[in-house]
């Protein structure tokens, strides 16, 4: 597995004064939204040998009680993915007295991943697409060109790598599916 991410250029602020400066930023590979809940129910029907739609009834459900139980002012915690809170706003007030419900609300819910999950995803490698498929021929540059040859010929030995990782993992994923540690 690798997160692929385009290159571009950016202003970077930081020193007080505009210096144009080149990133690394996330490349969604799909339009907006993501992967919903029938592709997500499909994976985990395939990982884990649930009946998809099932998994679809449950996370649909998963939803609504996350939601119920924000709203009644508790935090949902589920172990080795994370937690969801609620942050609340008000304006201050002169006199405790004075904060009262119609002053205060929801600024925002928010999820708190796993550390254990955020530990794994940021060993996860990552690689570049190439400039050709993004970058307009006349930008790019003859050093340009020379790292997507470079970094396609390591693709290709990385894809096989990557394959048989997960290949191995494959089993221990399922085997150990729901388990805690």
């Amino acid at each position: 597995m690798s997160i692929p991410y385009l290159v571009r250029k950016k202003a970077d602020l930081t020193s007080g004064e505009r210096k144009e400066q080149w990133y690394a930023v996330p490349k969604k590979l799909q339009s907006r939204g993501g992967v919903n809940e029938k592709e997500l129910a499909e994976w985990i029907e395939k990982r884990s040998g649930f009946n998809r739609g099932q998994v679809e009834g449950i996370l649909t459900e998963l939803a609504a009680t996350v939601e119920y139980l924000l709203s009644t002012g508790q935090s949902v915690t589920i172990r080795g993915f994370g937690t969801f809170q609620t942050a609340l706003k008000s304006k201050g007030f002169d006199h405790p007295e004075e904060v009262t419900p119609s002053e205060v609300s929801v600024s925002r819910v928010y999820f708190v991943a796993d550390r254990n999950l955020s530990a794994r995803l940021k060993r996860i490698k990552c690689f570049r697409i190439p400039f050709k498929y993004y970058m307009p021929e006349n930008l790019l540059t003859p050093a340009m060109k020379q790292a997507d040859e470079t970094s396609e010929d390591s693709r290709e030995i990385s894809d096989e790598k990557d394959q048989e990782s997960r290949d191995e993992d494959a089993g221990e994923v399922n085997g150990n599916y729901g388990s805690v540690e």
